[in-house]
């Protein structure tokens, strides 16, 4: 029977002495320890009967016990921070401030000594932000956590030693002690100690600059060059970022106020090696990736020894036909051009006059059918010779061969059939105005016509540098807007009977000021460009003056010699001396206005003026008219012809866009508007708007000056053609829609 109850009193026991180690492993949150006195300061003893109490950091008493015999204690808490005080008659208390994490436990021995003649020493710790306490340790054992103005008693006669954490984190912040974290001591004083705040600093392009830095510390980075990669690739430096902020210099000086990112940011490049093979290529190098390369071959076609190189496309990489590959730069490329052997017919050259007959027959007679065809259906018929220029272009149907032969090519003698047909056209619009109308309307019209010229260069200038070309190019495409082909709007004002009406008249006389300001444009530009600098503005003034001086001292010759020499013509009896005489005066005062530095046009218009007030006008204009309508069609055709639709791309066709907007609207406001408030009538102000709209041969000269200087790309220069081409288009189409609901008349 004995033998039943030891059994189970065992068992008891048992329990009774494990419980405690369960409730520490079912138990999340706890504080446990050890109390121990510490005998002659040297051995430690475990210390029974101990009262313990747990304040919460307020001071409220929580909970208190006593320890057993063993000295061993434990709690269960919430999570937070609590002050535990442990007290026993005859021995100095002790005191820890703890701070207890969720699932967490925290264990602390305390060392009590006898109270004999004991001593104070007070934490002092500096540096630290409020709520932040480091941890300490006394004689190696820990005992909380620091507070700022705590007060420890010692026995009298020992010496102790205490250490705090060398290092507090918080976030991308710490704090670390300046000095020794260990402080050792016998006697009453202040232990003092010193905390310093440091940031933390990442970098992934610079793992060497990551890490902690001192608040104010100067951080310097490296200096960094480019790098250059495999299978033609580099990455160029740009600057170093501070949190996506760019910083200025390299090396990079960067004041350490908080944590932060820093890295090297580099721009990646792709090589585009181009092998032309038997011709030059403008194109490739390094591009930036994600950017657009462009790659031409010089010549279509080469002639070496008994063989010719026909021009097949670009291979590699890049696959196309076209002369000109355009494509997107992703990685390295390489291409090269395909070009195929061809054994060359064998022609004789012809001489370039019969080419020039030729040519000349195939526009005229092309111009007039389509100019029929075009009247049929209510067109001005100056879009059918355009357009017959654009159809036998040598980028159209006139570049095919016959026998070896090009059909259309625009040589010099074709080129001068055009340039006579532009100066019968301003004589004839000469005709039209007496000089006692161009006095009346004289105030008018150089009021429109400097307006004209200043409102179409400044804006040309000021768009083409939003569009991201440099200065000198906005220079040369603001010269070729702010100058009118009247040429155009002449024709399409004598189709509808509307050439001496009063909007007629300022528009002529405008377009003729418009042209001798466009060349004092053109010679500015030119001076600005070759010298890097603008003229001063007395030099400005004394061109202006000498192209108005020259023009008037023309006017004036043709003025006084004009009429008499037709009356001494009319005289002779002989048949067509009077015809012979008018057709002198045109090309005197062309030649005349050329000598001088003007337009050629400038000079005819002014000798047809001289002749207006002629008895034999009519003899006069029905020869020139004649006349005209042989060498006008080349004009207009050879202005079609300067159309190349394969020099079009998606590039080409947005600043085409953006040239025509600004070439209507600067004509409209810098004319039309002028024109509205001195005519006192918004409609005919906007006819002269309207009608000084179309560009021509000054456009495309200043155009031809610049891509042969190398100041304009071709796709540049392709996307000013056809703006002069098409606002050649436009302007009759308005023009007539203008009048709509008016008769022909003569006047106005």
């Amino acid at each position: 029977m004995g033998r039943l109850f030891k059994l189970p009193l065992a068992l008891l026991i048992c329990f009774m002495l494990l419980s405690p180690l369960y409730c520490l492993e079912a138990e999340s949150e706890y504080v446990h320890g050890r109390v121990y006195s510490l005998i002659d300061g040297k051995y430690y003893s475990t210390t029974g009967y101990v009262r313990i109490y747990v304040y919460s950091k307020e001071g409220k008493l929580i909970q208190k016990t006593i320890t057993g015999k063993d000295g061993m204690y434990y709690f269960q808490l919430e999570p937070g921070s609590y002050i535990l005080k442990v007290e026993k008659p005859g021995y100095i208390g002790r005191t820890a401030f703890i701070k207890l994490k969720p699932e967490s436990s925290v264990k602390i021995d305390f060392e009590l000594e006898r109270r004999v003649s004991p001593y104070d020493v007070t934490l002092v710790i500096d540096g630290l932000p409020e709520g932040l306490h480091p941890k300490i340790n006394l004689d190696g054992r820990f005992q909380g956590f620091a507070v700022n103005g705590s007060v420890y008693s010692f026995r009298g006669g020992t010496t102790h030693r205490i250490k705090l954490e060398e290092a507090i984190r918080a976030g991308d912040e710490r704090y670390v002690i300046d000095g020794s974290p260990y402080v050792t001591f016998n006697s009453t004083g202040a232990l003092k100690f010193k905390y310093l705040r440091q940031f933390y600093v990442r970098s992934a392009s610079s793992p060497d600059l990551a890490g902690w830095y001192h608040e104010g510390e100067a951080l310097i980075t490296e200096r960094r060059g480019d790098l250059i990669l495999p299978n033609g690739t580099r990455l160029i430096f740009e600057h170093w970022v501070k949190d996506g902020v760019a910083l200025e210099g390299n090396p990079a000086v960067v004041e350490v106020d908080s944590s932060f990112r820093i890295e090297a940011k580099y721009r990646r490049q792709y090589l585009v090696q181009v092998d032309p093979g038997k011709a030059e290529a403008t194109g490739g190098g390094w591009y930036d990736e994600g950017s657009v390369a462009k790659v031409s071959i010089s010549k279509l076609e080469i002639e070496e020894e008994e063989l010719e190189y026909h021009f097949k496309g670009w291979r590699g990489d890049v696959e196309t036909s076209n002369a000109t590959a355009v494509f997107p730069v992703d990685s390295p490329k390489l291409i090269y051009a395909d070009w195929e052997a061809v054994v060359p017919v064998q022609v004789e050259a012809i001489d370039p006059i019969y080419v020039a007959i030729i040519s000349i027959s195939l526009l005229i007679c092309v111009a007039r059918i389509l100019s029929g065809l075009f009247i049929k259906f209510k067109i001005p018929e100056v879009l059918g010779e355009l357009f017959a220029g654009m159809l036998l272009s040598p980028y159209a149907l006139g570049g095919m061969r016959v026998a070896g032969f090009q059909i259309v090519e625009l040589n010099e003698y074709v080129l001068a059939f055009a340039e006579i047909g532009a100066i019968l056209l301003l004589f004839i619009a000469g005709l039209e105005v007496s000089f006692g109308q161009f006095k009346a309307v004289g105030v008018k019209s150089a009021i429109v016509g400097a307006s004209g010229v200043i409102a179409p260069f400044f804006m040309g200038a000021y768009v083409s540098v939003l569009l991201g070309f440099d200065w000198n190019v906005g220079l040369i495409v603001g010269a070729t807007l702010s100058a009118t082909s009247i040429a155009i709007t002449m024709r399409t004002l004598e189709e509808m009977g509307k050439l001496r009406s009063m909007e007629g008249s300022i528009m002529i006389n405008s377009a003729v000021i418009d042209d001798v300001l466009s060349l004092l444009v053109l010679a500015m530009v030119m001076s600005i460009i070759n010298l890097g600098v603008a003229p001063k503005p007395l030099e400005l003034i004394l061109l202006l003056l000498k192209g108005i001086m020259f023009w008037f001292l023309l006017m004036g010759v043709v003025l006084v010699v004009g009429p008499r020499v037709i009356s001494m013509a009319a005289k002779w009896k002989a048949k067509g001396t009077v015809e012979a005489a008018s057709t002198a005066m045109c090309f005197g005062g062309a030649i005349g206005a050329a000598s001088v530095g003007l337009s050629p046009i400038v000079g005819a218009f002014s000798a047809g003026m001289a002749l207006a007030s002629s008895r034999l006008l009519p003899r006069i204009r029905d020869y020139i008219d004649k006349l005209s309508m042989v060498f006008s069609p080349i004009f207009f055709a050879v202005i079609g012809a300067a159309f190349n639709a394969r020099a079009l791309n998606f590039n080409t066709v947005w600043i085409m866009a953006v040239l025509i907007a600004v070439a209507i609207v600067s004509k409209l406001v810098g004319c039309g508007m002028p024109a509205s408030a001195l005519l006192k009538d918004p409609r005919r102000g906007l006819r002269v708007g309207i009608g000084m709209i179309s560009r021509g041969e000054v456009g495309l000269i200043v155009a031809g000056i610049g891509v042969t200087s190398g100041i304009i790309a071709q796709d540049l220069y392709a996307a000013i053609i056809t703006m002069v081409i098409l606002t050649t288009v436009i302007t009759p189409i308005m023009l007539k829609r203008s009048y709509a609901g008016e008769g022909a008349s003569a006047h106005a």
